[in-house]
């Protein structure tokens, strides 16, 4: 036990926690993938990150690569436009939580919770205060490692706008870009149509994320200053590297932004899921806690003026402005958010 570790007013407050009755569903048992015993499947956490992670190897494909053809530009809208907004936020808050796990501070005090009253009375805690969580010793920190990871993410998304935006214009003296776009509304609508599906997590992605190397990756990528771990994954990419943070590190200085404080405690909340397991008694609330409404808001919003755009394009060269603007600037915005 470590129980010296951890201020009294947080028993204290965990205790009253506690007191409340809090139901659950039965779900099917999942195995948490940085445990030693874990299984070849994910857990949720993992899953739904995947489906981040697949997104950000899109980005990459067309962050090297130059439009060539009317075709690429089809491949990079369907690719990004057809992304599942709910899917796609439950991946990015997946992606902060694991981050945060890694911080080994609020590892040792959710451990100590758990070692002292039993993994499900401590998910009844969490459930029943979602700000629990992050006032454990170092939940802040984790948080805000998360966030970190986070907004490295957001710039890169935000350079490679630029850079498809940029096509918008340099395209224009192609003879096959000047080309007409035939039925742009009937794009738009298949671009609608997809997004109502989403686009299915890479299988590598999934591997990746439940292999018990991961968390070496995941620890280096919520350092301050560190690069967005996504730089070398493409949509061929099998396995995920740490990421070069020589000389990148530096003093954080980064807020929760106001009005996005239950963003920051459902992380944190993810979070400790993770580190006690996902399976069992915490499956259900687990699941619940990965649903973030302001964010899907945000990158619904983001798909529908990215229909929106397409269906007012006419030639093949005005399609990059709009993937640049609303499949990547938009999603950058969405997800950095939470801390300023």
């Amino acid at each position: 036990m470590r129980l010296t570790r951890i201020h009294a007013v947080a028993l204290g407050a965990v205790a009253l926690a506690f007191t409340a009755t809090a139901q659950t569903q039965p779900e099917p048992q999942v195995q948490n993938a940085s445990a030693p015993e874990a299984s070849l499947a994910p857990d949720p956490l993992s899953s739904a990150a995947a489906v981040y992670a697949t997104f950000h190897g899109d980005v990459t494909d067309i962050k090297q690569n130059s439009f060539k053809s009317s075709g690429d530009i089809q491949s990079a809208l369907t690719n990004l436009g057809g992304q599942n907004s709910e899917q796609l936020t439950r991946g990015w808050m997946a992606y902060s939580a694991l981050v945060a796990s890694q911080n080994p501070e609020f590892r040792a005090a959710v451990r100590d919770i758990e070692g002292f009253y039993g993994k499900d009375t401590l998910v009844r805690g969490l459930q029943n205060d979602v700000r629990y969580a992050r006032s454990l010793n170092g939940g802040k920190s984790a948080v805000f490692a998360a966030l970190g990871a986070v907004d490295a993410d957001s710039e890169r998304l935000e350079t490679t706008a630029a850079f498809v935006k940029e096509q918008a214009y340099s395209l224009q003296g192609q003879g096959w870009a000047k080309g007409k776009i035939g039925d742009s509304s009937a794009l738009a609508n298949q671009l609608h149509s997809a997004a109502l599906t989403g686009r299915p997590a890479n299988e590598d992605m999934v591997k990746a994320f439940s292999a018990p190397g991961i968390d070496t990756v995941l620890v280096t990528a919520g350092k301050n200053g560190a690069p967005s771990i996504w730089e070398n994954v493409s949509s061929a990419a099998s396995a995920i590297r740490v990421p070069d943070v020589a000389g990148a590190l530096g003093i954080s200085n980064r807020r929760i932004a106001t009005g996005k404080e239950p963003i920051a405690d459902q992380i944190a909340t993810l979070a400790a899921y993770r580190i006690i397991g996902g399976e069992g008694s915490a499956a259900a609330p687990m699941q619940r806690a990965m649903t973030e409404k302001q964010t899907a808001g945000c990158l619904n919003m983001a798909q529908l003026n990215l229909q929106q755009c397409v269906a007012a394009a006419h030639q093949h060269f005005e399609v990059p402005f709009c993937i640049g603007e609303h499949a990547l600037a938009d999603v950058g915005r969405c997800i950095s958010k939470v801390s300023q």
